[in-house]
């Protein structure tokens, strides 16, 4: 038979006490907290990039104190210095 040539087919319709419907709920259940809790993952994930190690802090704080009290020198002069010294 071809369609549209008056075939027809049957419509089949599960209970929901049948095991397959509440398989495919137990699945859509699962499925709905794992989403969930990746949402609530990716809303608080850290960016490791923001997190330092008390070394780096140590040193973050020497160079702001350094650049307060003018003892950088600019990256300008560094390559003066380094051209002059070819």
């Amino acid at each position: 038979m071809r369609a549209g040539d008056g075939a027809h087919f049957r419509k089949f319709y599960i209970g929901m006490n049948h095991p397959l419907f509440m398989e495919q709920q137990n699945i859509d259940n699962r499925l709905d907290r794992i989403e969930k809790t990746l949402r609530y993952i990716q809303e608080n994930m850290i960016d490791v990039d923001v997190i330092i190690t008390e070394e780096e802090r140590r040193m973050l704080d020497e160079s702001v104190e350094n650049e307060k009290s003018g003892n950088l020198v600019s990256l300008e002069e560094i390559k003066n210095v380094r051209n002059k010294a070819r």
